[in-house]
């Protein structure tokens, strides 16, 4: 009796560690979910929240040693240049430079996940690192309003006078709570464990605690935007977002000659622009609104391409305009062309 007992034990034993070797080995190479070798996305930074102090600097033309025509180009990740792939800012590079006739210096400043608040510190960088700019282009995006509302708000640091002065990466605690958890998780030699770990954080501990404040997701960060109710739900958020605009359009017009030099451009989400769709809700224009009075407030002016969309794309919109299946419906290499040439054939270089 004894004997089959220890019999069994054994074989349920030897069962259990078989199964679990087979789901270590398989956690250790399947490729579903990340378990190893986190890294920030972003570069930390005391100022900027996220990202490096460093722009991608361009030369156009000829005689560059002489006098040059100096573009700022700031915003999000449709602005970035740090990616091959991506053709809107060297776009609007090239176009500028060629209408220009002359010697162009572009400074990018764009960064991914950057709202307002960071435009205007990247852009205070950026002039005080090369002076007055000739002309100036910054890019709002319909992430901007979730991300000024649930990231950039609290950790935001003014000084005395009231001024915005950093938005610290080591205060952002929402920020650094993924991130710590990313490296808890991956602190164990078994990768059983460390799926675990991942199980417990994601699906008890981030619903539970962390969803009050910021939960990095397409719903948490859009839902500003999104119809029918979120301009009447989140008049505090789409009033923040509006101020920290207004903010940013008021200072980066000392960056240049005169207000008329600054071009605050837009191009709606795919879900902003379509009557139906079959995954998700669709879009409010709350961006447009918001950036629709900026002419009259601070003098700058304004392209939004949403009653543009036919001009601009033409028989590639819908289909051929945005990458697929995107929920933050970045433009495709073709669109972000045609979006960058339409921003410079508005642009008054006289």
């Amino acid at each position: 009796m004894k004997r089959r007992l220890v019999l069994k034990l054994t074989a349920i034993a030897i069962g259990v560690f078989l199964s679990l070797l087979a789901a270590e080995v398989i956690l250790r190479v399947q490729t579903v979910v990340q378990l190893d070798n986190f890294s920030p996305f972003y570069a930390r930074n005391h100022l900027l929240h996220h990202g490096t102090d460093e722009f991608v600097v361009t030369e156009y033309g000829s005689s560059c040693d002489g006098q040059k025509t100096k573009l700022l180009l700031i915003g999000d990740s449709w602005m970035e240049n740090a990616d091959l792939s991506r053709n809107l800012s060297r776009t609007i590079e090239r176009e500028f430079a060629k209408k220009a006739g002359s010697c162009v210096q572009a400074i990018n400043g764009g960064t991914g996940s950057y709202a307002p608040t960071l435009y205007m510190l990247k852009a205070r960088q950026a002039f005080e690192r090369y002076g007055k700019f000739d002309y100036i282009i910054v890019n709002i995006d319909e992430t901007d309003v979730g991300d000024e509302w649930q990231r950039y708000r609290i950790p935001t640091v003014r000084d005395t006078s009231g001024k915005i002065v950093a938005v610290p990466y080591e205060n952002d605690l929402a920020s650094q709570y993924i991130r710590n958890a990313q490296i808890w998780a991956q602190d164990s030699n078994f990768y059983i464990i460390r799926f675990l770990k991942f199980v417990n954080y994601y699906k008890i501990l981030v619903p539970s605690i962390y969803r009050p404040t910021f939960f990095p997701e397409y719903t948490s960060i859009m839902q500003y935007v999104f119809a029918p109710d979120a301009a009447s739900i989140y008049k505090r958020e789409h009033q923040h977002f509006e101020s920290r605009l207004l903010e940013m359009a008021t200072e980066i017009t000392s960056f240049t000659s005169d207000a008329n030099h600054v071009y605050v451009t837009h191009h709606p989400h795919l879900r902003g622009l379509v009557s139906s769709i079959k995954s998700g809700t669709l879009y409010l224009p709350i961006v447009s609104t918001a950036i629709a009075g900026l002419k009259e407030k601070t003098g700058v002016l304004v392209l939004d391409a949403r009653e543009h969309i036919k001009e601009i794309h033409g028989q590639a919109f819908p289909k051929n305009t945005y990458l697929e299946n995107d929920p933050f419906s970045h433009l495709t290499g073709g669109g972000e062309i045609r979006y960058g040439k339409w921003i410079v054939s508005q642009i008054d270089l006289k």
